[in-house]
């Protein structure tokens, strides 16, 4: 499932220019519910793609907090495969096709997608921190961009915080995972799995 592989990494920064690294307390395994719990929304890629990009996870994920020069490989790979980003730049009319086929299947999330994918496309394309050179952790392979992640951790974000009625469990958990969001942590540490290993 891409929310199961993809929302199990997060990516931390390599210096001060590049996205910020979450804080260690956004990752709490086994927490009581998670963002998969509170809005319940449809697979969003196809699993024959999550396996093939999956196949790209590092071997070892340095801890929250921990420098790192690459961890946003699978994610590049996911909206590269959907035609959704080539040389460091997002295809947004690609990306809502895309996501309009799955997601957009609910007939509540369809009309959120659109205003969506172009906010959250302005938002981080027009942020220096994600517009750095990528960077490669082995000379052997070449660096990935920042720029999926974070585009489609704001994507998800804004869905959840936005999520219709008809997917959303009411409790108090549920309102606490939008306020974590809201301070800053990523959706993908918000899945209750823990930081990558």
């Amino acid at each position: 499932m891409f929310t199961t592989v993809l929302f199990g990494f997060a990516i931390l920064a390599i210096a001060s220019c590049q996205p910020p690294a979450p804080d260690a307390s956004c990752f709490q395994p086994n927490r009581a519910v998670t963002v998969d719990d509170c809005c319940r929304m449809p697979r969003s890629v196809d699993p024959a793609v999550m396996e093939k990009c999956g196949r790209l996870r590092p071997a070892q994920m340095p801890a929250p907090g921990t420098a790192r020069t690459e961890g946003c490989c699978v994610v590049q790979c996911v909206l590269t495969e959907l035609g959704g980003f080539a040389n460091n730049a997002l295809n947004t009319d690609a990306i809502k096709r895309s996501l309009t086929s799955t997601l957009g299947s609910d007939t509540n999330l369809a009309p959120l997608i659109g205003a969506t994918v172009d906010t959250c496309a302005r938002q981080i394309q027009s942020d220096p921190a994600y517009n750095v050179a990528p960077v490669s952790a082995s000379p052997d392979r070449a660096g990935c961009s920042f720029v999926p992640q974070g585009f489609l951790n704001c994507v998800y974000s804004s869905l959840f915080k936005n999520c219709p009625k008809s997917l959303w469990t009411e409790n108090s958990d549920c309102q606490a995972l939008k306020q974590k969001l809201d301070s800053g942590c990523p959706f993908f540490a918000l899945r209750g799995h823990g930081p990558p290993h």
